[in-house]
């Protein structure tokens, strides 16, 4: 169970009908609407960081930020970018020359020092201890967010780093715009990803909110603490 003082955390990615948040292969591939991206802005602009993994960052190579002039911020939310290795990044992208911005890069300790002084210039760096088994990646990831006084973390994927923050009991509300396009291919990333739950370890979450706009559902899940599949009858 979370400490009363714990950040509160919370995702938001859309998904096709088959669970699906992109294409296979490189690449963005937008799933949703305009209404979508207001919604992606309404929960953006609650948050004081927002979490995701290289693999979207290649895709998009462009800042998570407020741009709804109707929510925009004086402050953008801190953008933290999770890397093992940082590798297949550039800080040409515009994303390491944003100016609106504040960037946290998250590698792993083992990460070559030659490769991480490429960004040291725009990005603070935090190396993470791959093999402490006693604290989990994303349990690192949100102690450091809190030592710099982060409150409201969103979670924006891709599946693995949606993989580490639940595999940690760590992810307390999860936002889906369900969206009526099928992409199929089995090498096309998922909600979640990882390694996955056996049948005690599945996470429940309790639907407390649902809102159709056209074709487009938007789904809002509270977690449960209860963990496991219980017998339907």
């Amino acid at each position: 169970m979370k400490s009363r003082n714990a950040p509160f955390i919370y995702s938001n990615l859309a998904t096709s009908l088959d669970g699906k948040i992109n294409i296979a292969g490189k690449g963005h591939f937008p799933l949703g609407t305009r209404a979508d991206w207001e919604e992606m802005q309404r929960l953006r602009k609650k948050a004081d960081a927002i979490v995701f993994g290289a693999s979207t960052l290649r895709g998009f190579r462009a800042a998570c930020c407020v741009e709804d002039p109707r929510w925009v911020r004086a402050k953008q939310p801190l953008n933290v970018v999770v890397s093992s290795q940082l590798n297949g990044l550039s800080p040409r992208w515009s994303f390491f020359t944003d100016t609106r911005i504040d960037r946290l890069l998250i590698a792993d300790e083992s990460t070559p020092s030659s490769r991480v002084k490429r960004f040291e210039k725009t990005c603070d760096i935090y190396l993470v201890q791959s093999k402490n088994k006693r604290l989990p990646l994303a349990q690192q990831i949100v102690e450091e967010l809190q030592r710099r006084g982060i409150q409201r973390i969103l979670v924006e994927g891709g599946g693995q780093v949606m993989w580490e923050f639940l595999r940690a009991r760590l992810l307390d509300e999860v936002h889906i715009t369900l969206t009526p396009r099928i992409l199929g291919g089995a090498q096309a990333p998922t909600l979640v990803e990882g390694h996955g739950f056996g049948p005690q370890e599945v996470k429940n979450f309790e639907l407390t909110r649902v809102k159709r706009l056209k074709n487009e559902l938007y789904l809002t899940y509270r977690r449960q603490e209860q963990e496991g599949v219980q017998p339907a009858w």
